[in-house]
């Protein structure tokens, strides 16, 4: 049932989309991306286990690849959903098991509103600020006794760029920053359960998105 969740993100691109049948103003493009990820670990207080403790390893550096659509909703504002997949490892230190590292396959679906100055659409470079947010589903299960880590994913998205433009192709260098939202850990009668609370993965990256005007 989990994997229904993203019905609603589904229902409002279709929704947006639809708004208008001027087919001539929607473009269709791709990116392609680099991208960070840390975990975030919260240890619990109290009555946890004092011989045992996770501790978050170093930021790992992944990749992204995806496609979008790309519609005006006014003069200074644009709709973007994209279907995205990224590949990126982390690892978790156990003490006393040592390292585990856990494998993010994901697939994402990103609903971005791109905010740009209008009166400058015809320079050959303007700033533009992109927000929304995202659901996505990791595909690696990573089965563990240490700690389960849950495959789906909510995240808000903030991030700038720059749309450069040459002739009719438009290419927009940007950072986007993804901050999760919901609790990973996964209780499952795992050896750390009782020494992690809540467990997020932000995402940080730097993407190039490539897409042509219509005539």
């Amino acid at each position: 049932m989990r994997k229904f969740s993203a019905l609603p993100f589904l229902l409002l691109s279709l929704q947006i989309l639809a708004q208008s049948k001027e087919n001539k103003h929607f473009a269709i493009g791709f990116f392609a991306g680099l991208e960070t990820q840390s975990l975030g670990l919260e240890p619990l207080g109290g009555q946890r286990p004092e011989d045992l403790a996770a501790l978050a390893g170093r930021t790992k550096k992944g990749v992204s690849a995806g496609v979008f659509a790309q519609k005006p909703l006014r003069r200074w504002l644009h709709f973007q959903p994209e279907l995205s997949f990224s590949y990126i490892e982390n690892q978790v230190i156990f003490l006393p098991d040592g390292p585990k590292t856990y494998r993010f396959f994901d697939a994402e679906l990103p609903l971005h509103f791109i905010v740009s100055d209008w009166r400058r659409s015809e320079f050959p470079l303007r700033g533009c600020v992109i927000f929304g947010g995202r659901m996505g589903w990791n595909f690696s299960k990573n089965p563990s006794s240490l700690l389960k880590v849950s495959q789906e994913r909510f995240a808000l998205d903030l991030g700038l760029g720059a749309e450069i433009k040459i002739k009719r192709w438009r290419l927009q260098p940007a950072f986007v920053y993804s901050h999760g939202l919901n609790d990973l850990h996964f209780l499952d009668d795992a050896k750390y359960d009782d020494v992690v609370g809540k467990m997020v993965r932000d995402k940080l990256s730097l993407r190039i998105l490539v897409w042509k005007l219509k005539k």
